[in-house]
């Protein structure tokens, strides 16, 4: 991809809404994420929509048959819903969906499509362990929430890669947050542009002001406990050494998030050896290294 200048925020979204190459959300996804969270659909409208799309299908059944999952023998779409359940299904079609939007990240620089992986899915995984026990309702919208958080850089290595080369360098070099430094380098940072994708897309509030706010989440007033969560999972992967593009950054949790979440502090440990363990199987089941 040629080198383009730096844009504002407000151009970076007549770009994202013109563009025909920019990786869509399969239908598919959005799809099984509304037939999801409607009661008065059944595994058959599932299987009909996952069907459709043949790659899916065939990430689905692998890692339905995965160890992971204790090596079913599960032929089809239609017997791993009847498995695993549809919510299961539900979180297994978003993250090969991802897995697909990784694999066309177009940047040769410094953006690992590895690293984005492995810290997307580590704050979907704790995201939804916070969220069952604190809101069980939307825990799996919170494990949506967390696959998706970072999905601005896949627009920011669409559009300005070099500038997130440039970003990525200097928070390396520096132990320096990395969407401090986007902001001061480019003028916007990833999680801004992931909530233009998030309103292009039609993404539910919790998921798109998760996009959005999961560094700061204060200013979420509408969402305050949910994007708050996502906001600790996100430390919590970092904590873990599940980083995202840059090393060596210290996240330590205030006071104010931890009391909207409501956790107390000796739990964050369980969380994080649960959130570890669950990865490293989730990695083996997606083929993910």
């Amino acid at each position: 991809m040629p080198n383009i200048e730096p844009v504002e925020l407000n151009r970076l979204s007549v770009r994202i809404a013109r563009s025909e190459n920019l990786p869509v959300l399969p239908q598919c996804v959005s799809s099984v994420l509304k037939l999801a969270d409607d009661p008065n659909s059944g595994p058959r409208e599932m299987e009909k929509v996952i069907e459709r799309d043949p790659a899916i299908t065939a990430k689905i059944l692998r890692a339905a048959n995965s160890s992971y999952y204790g090596s079913l023998s599960v032929p089809s779409v239609g017997r791993a819903i009847s498995f695993l359940g549809m919510t299961v299904v539900r979180n297994l079609v978003v993250s090969v969906a991802f897995q697909q939007l990784v694999g066309q990240a177009t940047s040769g620089g410094r953006f690992s499509a590895t690293s984005y992986w492995s810290h997307s899915l580590a704050v979907a995984t704790a995201g939804r362990i916070i969220g069952r026990l604190k809101m069980p309702v939307k825990a799996e919208e919170l494990f949506s929430a967390g696959m998706m958080h970072d999905i601005g850089y896949l627009v920011m290595d669409r559009f300005v890669s070099s500038d997130l080369d440039c970003s990525i360098e200097a928070a390396q070099a520096n132990g320096a947050m990395l969407h401090e430094i986007e902001l001061n380098e480019i003028g916007f940072n990833h999680a801004e542009a992931g909530g233009l994708l998030a309103e292009k897309w039609g993404l539910t509030p919790i998921v798109s002001s998760a996009i959005r706010n999961h560094h700061d989440p204060f200013s979420d007033e509408a969402n305050l406990q949910t994007t708050c969560i996502i906001h600790v999972a996100d430390a919590l992967a970092h904590q873990c050494g599940f980083e995202n593009q840059s090393a060596g950054v210290t996240y330590e949790l205030s006071d104010e998030t931890k009391q909207i979440v409501g956790l107390p502090d000796e739990q964050y440990d369980s969380i994080r050896k649960v959130m570890t363990l669950e990865v490293q199987k989730a990695q083996e089941a997606y083929g993910i290294s």
